[in-house]
């Protein structure tokens, strides 16, 4: 696939300029209407030699079959996904309908219900036993009213064991400075297997500076009660 006149997906935080992603390199088609996940490591745009020296063929490989697989179980349990135009399994490429932007870019005043949204999806993503901890909002995107999560290769299922260690790689510096206070106060280790239900409460608070304080209130205590 020639990606030559196609624009990679930045996200703008008021200041600078940020990938949108640091796993997979994201192409947006000229017409802006298809996004294609290369689960491929485009030195353009993911510019540290020594980070990407730190993503194997197997990383890619599993974080490629998680978008898939989540994607399609959180589609089977009627949660709304980006439809798929196509899919390269020898190229690790994911190609989708796009809607111009993400959530993060789109903003917040862009559909007035979003947080009741936000919340019965996050519930429907456990009762599929779906633990999806790509949760900032450039993982989702509005569309015609409606709010859809993507960015499915961070996702869990309740029987899995997670070392925290494992996946800083795919967590910006920030957030990791971010999530050290939070991984004190509720005493995890980075070196300890946890399973995803009760590392999904970690994801929630180190997002607290991303959405309003009561709405990541109200998910940790809706996951507490599970």
């Amino acid at each position: 696939m020639d990606f030559s006149n196609w624009d990679y997906l930045y996200n703008w935080d008021g200041e600078y300029w940020h990938r949108a992603n640091l796993v997979y390199t994201p192409y947006v088609s000229p017409n802006k209407k298809t996004l294609c996940m290369s689960f491929n490591r485009d030195t353009n745009y993911h510019t540290d030699v020594e980070e990407n020296k730190l993503w194997t063929e197997q990383l890619l490989n599993d974080r490629f079959s998680r978008e898939i697989k989540f994607h399609s179980m959180a589609k089977s349990a009627g949660i709304p996904t980006l439809n798929i135009i196509d899919v390269d399994l020898s190229k690790r490429l994911i190609s989708f309908e796009w809607h111009g932007a993400d959530f993060y870019t789109q903003g917040f005043n862009t559909l007035s219900n979003w947080q009741d949204q936000w919340l019965q999806i996050i519930r429907k993503m456990w009762n599929a036993g779906i633990y999806k901890f790509s949760l900032h909002p450039n993982s989702w995107v509005a569309h015609e009213g409606t709010l859809i999560p993507f960015n499915w290769f961070f996702c869990f299922e309740k029987n899995e064991s997670i070392v925290i260690r494992d996946f800083l790689i795919q967590i910006s510096s920030e957030r990791q400075e971010k999530m050290e206070a939070i991984l004190k106060a509720l005493n995890l280790d980075l070196d300890k297997p946890y399973d995803p239900h009760k590392l999904q409460t970690l994801a929630f608070l180190s997002f607290k500076y991303n959405y309003p304080d009561e709405l990541i209130d109200q998910v940790v205590k809706n996951h507490a009660i599970l």
